[in-house]
């Protein structure tokens, strides 16, 4: 995948968060008080739970190094 900023190759990786979806929320949202649940604001990057590969949940993303900005497509 190639930045919208700068054109250049980013590198794929992913994030990861152990007991919550990970998800975007707005400023002032606060997560879900109950683990494994995404909170009532959140957009959701991944709901998908793993065993496998450090457990928890796991979000594709794409790094760039030159303009220092992850991006994550979420889940539709």
């Amino acid at each position: 995948m190639n930045c919208p900023y700068c054109s250049k190759e980013m590198a794929r990786g992913y994030i990861h968060n152990s007991k919550q979806p990970v998800q975007w929320m707005p400023n002032g949202t606060k997560p879900s008080m109950f683990a494994f649940s995404p909170a009532d604001n959140g957009i959701i990057i991944s709901n998908k739970f793993s065993l496998f590969k450090m457990g928890g949940y796991i979000a594709e993303a794409y790094y760039c190094d030159a303009c220092h900005i992850v991006i994550a497509k979420i889940e539709s």
